[in-house]
């Protein structure tokens, strides 16, 4: 009889001998007695038991220290144990509220309008709170589809929009799909079409050729009036919205050249839907802006944000035009803990701290550090075939020749295994397995990225000797 998932993942954990004692014994509990899914397998062969962090690193079970350059997949953009969030919460707890329903108090109002101001478009707005970035995107697919009284959303393909019922028609996730069955949001009008990877172009345009084909397209599908998507000879447009991660982050920190979101706000304009930007791993910072689209200073018609707003703990939201939740029931969306006191209490310490640490400038700087080491790096070692650097917003692409771009998959494996082992924890990921995130917080120094590359340069070197 074939093995259950898990049963194969237990197996690989007991008979491994490299796998230290309190880890073995933590991740045999886990496998055991919980449905783990299997994302932390596929990261690395078998993830690390963490105990504690503090600033840009954690400690395992065992007592080994790594740099942390996940950050909780961006929810830690300030590090672990920032004893201002501590205070934050132990005050708000003790002495103001801990919790009160889906109610206005006074901390979610002042986080509201500190989000209204922050948050980019000159424009009357609107917001929203929630928990997380699943819940963001499905609130801003749903008023999208209300307020435009249309069904269709475009979508890119290596996009993560979120795992559940509602968002996983928007991620294009082959792996994740096959669970679904039936979909009903994915049969529900999505309109996958390439997002801008330039460096695998699908329409064969080499680097900083192309004049946006990947745009020109949806154009080209949309102006035809023989997709589902519209009739522009009858007036008809039948698509409520485009959503776009200014950033491909679950697809291994991917950045599409400058000037794509602004030709993807020329075409909603064009046809009259909503541009939605998803920011839950772009945004607060981790780019060197407050939101990544600043970088091209386009404003979408809504911003979805979450992660690093909570600070390890469940916050999110959506901040839109303010005409676009006009007509919205008050009884639309209604969530227990949606806007709960503790979460915006320490939004606000988390919106103060990037003010008074001044972290977007210093992110800036220290990307363009990161930048140069990166550069260097490439220079070095042709394993590396690109890579992608804005602020900390850090992705490398492994392959096996330069000219033939074949991904280095299991040489990319090898290496974040190589670099647990070394103790510097990264993701794998990429359209084929072949990219590495590095997420470290956005507080990270210029002396702490020569750690990064100290540990980082061997590990590539070893492997690449081998092929």
């Amino acid at each position: 009889m074939e093995k259950k998932p898990y049963e194969v993942l237990l197996e690989r954990i007991e008979q491994a001998d490299h796998v230290t004692p309190g880890n073995k014994e933590g991740l045999i509990d886990f496998l055991k007695h919980e449905h783990p899914g299997d994302v932390l397998f596929t990261k690395w062969d078998y993830p690390q038991i963490i105990k504690r962090g503090k600033g840009n690193r954690v400690w395992d079970v065992d007592g080994k220290e790594y740099i942390d350059c996940i950050s909780g997949m961006s929810a830690m953009n300030l590090g672990h144990s920032d004893k201002r969030i501590a205070d934050a919460m132990y005050d708000q707890y003790m002495n103001e509220l801990d919790f009160w329903f889906d109610f206005p108090t006074p901390e979610r109002i002042k986080l509201v309008n500190r989000l209204i101001e922050k948050t980019p478009g000159d424009f009357p707005k609107r917001v929203r709170l929630a928990l997380s970035g699943s819940d963001a995107i499905e609130n801003a697919i749903r008023i999208a589809r209300y307020y435009t009284k249309k069904q269709h959303i475009i979508s890119f393909y290596g996009a993560y929009h979120g795992q559940n019922s509602a968002t996983m028609g928007l991620t294009g996730s082959g792996r994740m799909t096959s669970y679904y069955n039936p979909m009903p949001s994915q049969d529900n009008c999505i309109e996958h079409f390439p997002y801008a990877y330039c460096y695998r172009c699908p329409y064969g345009k080499e680097e900083g050729t192309c004049d946006f084909e990947c745009v020109k397209i949806i154009d080209q599908m949309m102006s035809s009036g023989v997709t589902c998507m519209g009739a522009p000879d009858s007036g008809i447009c039948n698509v409520a919205a485009l959503i776009v991660e200014p950033c491909q982050s679950s697809a291994g920190y991917i950045a599409p050249p400058i000037g794509y979101l602004k030709a993807l706000r020329k075409l909603a304009d064009k046809y009259g839907f909503l541009l939605i930007f998803d920011e839950v791993q772009t945004g607060m910072g981790r780019t060197g802006k407050m939101w990544c689209c600043e970088h091209e200073g386009v404003a979408p018609d809504i911003i979805c944000f979450g992660k690093a707003l909570g600070a390890g703990i469940p916050m999110s939201g959506i901040v839109g035009r303010a005409e676009i939740f006009e007509d919205v029931n008050v009884s639309f969306i209604c969530s227990t803990y949606a806007g709960y006191s503790m979460g915006c209490r320490v939004g606000n310490a988390v919106l103060d701290i990037i003010e008074e640490d001044h972290l977007l400038e210093r992110c800036t700087e220290t990307g363009e550090y990161l930048k140069q080491k990166a550069e260097e790096l490439m220079g070095r070692h042709p394993i590396i075939g690109t890579y992608s650097a804005r602020g900390v917003y850090f992705g490398l692409e492994l392959v096996k020749d330069r000219q033939t771009k074949e991904p280095a998959k299991a040489e990319t494996h090898e290496i974040v295994n190589n670099l647990r082992d070394a103790g510097l924890l990264v993701q794998l990921n990429g359209y084929y397995g072949n990219r590495i995130s590095f997420i470290p917080p956005i507080t990270l120094t210029k002396e702490q990225v020569d750690e990064i590359f100290a540990i980082l340069e061997p590990e590539i070197a070893k492997t690449e000797a081998k092929i």
